[in-house]
């Protein structure tokens, strides 16, 4: 009865619940499209990393832990690795099996910044297990390239596919694919770009030990030596820097997106305050026949409730549909060419759950009104 009720109540002023419902269907899909940027680049990531088998990085000291975009783990610093460091953890510890140098550079497509990986590919696949190749063979020739399979033919123009990293002229001659990230990136043979720039360093170091339990100490012992401006990190610290910088995106966007659930809230409010206004006389002669309270003021949170979830199942669905856009329109302004957002099944079960919060909330002072009635008084109302 109480739903049947709450039900007839909805429709009983349909401007007022249309524009109710207008304002939860842009605050959830504001929230859906805004969050799902950050929560599909942090699934992209933690799924990226947790791919690797790699022990200990050696990073610049002030490098963005970031390993996915033109940035990479370069970040605002210019700092590299002396190549030689390499050899010489390889040589002196013990517990090291490999290390792998890596160099990130970014190639200037026709439309975006293709990150392009630079190292030793006949030996990734011990680093990144899943790295096939569809088309070509490894390890390729100086001057030869290979791009991931989700790299946009439209990246190379209407001419050859070369690619010009830092004035050298790179023929691609290959395509791979290895899942998520790597296969929007371009890969390049260390030794070429070595060979025309000798001083130039790496911009990480990849290390596999004999036993991953030892990182710990392993990352110790690196950070006791005099490696200028860098900084030796086990896996977990890896992941946990690269995680904490998309937390910081996540609450920025996480924070625009409230703005417009509070403005929901506002609107949800302003309607059940009037409804409650202009219905004192009905609330009140219900009370009269022995409705109590919690009755009339359950009633309240079910309509209120009925209204915002409409709305929020509608905003689901723009949002979905608004993420997508979005997604496109951040790839051309960032000149990325992967995919960011990511609409999960959790982010839409929690902007459902937003929803109900906004009805909830909404009814909180109508309840308070409708609990603290003066019935003599209501039943005069006009």
């Amino acid at each position: 009865m109480i739903f049947d009720l709450a039900f007839r109540n909805v429709l009983r002023n349909r401007e007022r619940s249309l524009l109710t419902l207008i304002g939860v269907l842009l605050a959830v899909g504001s929230f859906v499209a805004l969050v799902s940027l950050a929560e599909g680049f942090h699934r992209r990531v933690d799924s990226e990393l947790n791919a690797r088998h790699v022990d200990v990085y050696v990073v610049p000291r002030r490098a963005t832990i970031l390993p996915t975009g033109p940035i990479g783990t370069v970040g605002y610093t210019s700092h590299t690795i002396h190549r030689d460091w390499a050899a010489a953890l390889q040589r002196d510890m013990p517990d090291v099996v490999r290390v792998q140098g890596i160099i990130r550079l970014t190639w200037e497509g026709s439309r975006s910044l293709v990150p392009v990986i630079a190292t030793d590919l006949a030996t990734i696949n011990e680093f990144l297990p899943g790295f096939t190749v569809t088309e070509g063979m490894l390890p390729l020739e100086a001057g030869e390239a290979a791009i991931g399979a989700g790299v946009s033919p439209a990246e190379f123009g209407s001419g050859e596919r070369v690619m010009r990293i830092e004035d050298i002229d790179f023929k691609v001659s290959g395509v791979v694919s290895g899942g998520g990230f790597r296969d929007f990136f371009a890969y390049i043979p260390i030794g070429s770009l070595v060979e025309a720039r000798p001083e130039r360093g790496y911009h990480e170091l990849w290390i596999q030990l004999k036993d991953p339990n030892l990182a710990r100490g392993v990352a110790d012992a690196i950070n006791a030596k005099p490696i200028p401006q860098a900084i030796a990190l086990t896996r977990e610290q890896y992941m946990g820097a690269a995680d904490e910088f998309i937390g910081y995106a996540w609450l920025l966007q996480f924070a625009i997106s409230m703005i417009g659930v509070l403005i929901a809230i506002t609107a949800s409010m302003n309607t059940m305050l009037m409804s409650t206004y202009e219905r004192l006389r009905e609330f009140s002669t219900m009370r009269a026949i022995g409705a109590p309270r919690s009755v009339v003021a359950w009633m309240l949170v079910v309509e209120s409730v009925i209204l915002n979830l409409a709305g929020g199942l509608l905003g689901l669905l723009f949002g979905t549909i608004a993420s997508g856009v979005l997604d496109k329109a951040v790839g051309l302004l960032l000149e990325v060419p992967f995919p960011l957002a990511k609409v999960t099944p959790t982010l839409l079960f929690e902007g459902l759950l937003l929803s109900i919060g906004v009805g909830v909330v909404g009814a909180i002072i109508p309840c308070f009104i409708i609990w603290r009635l003066d019935l003599v008084r209501a039943l005069r109302w006009d």
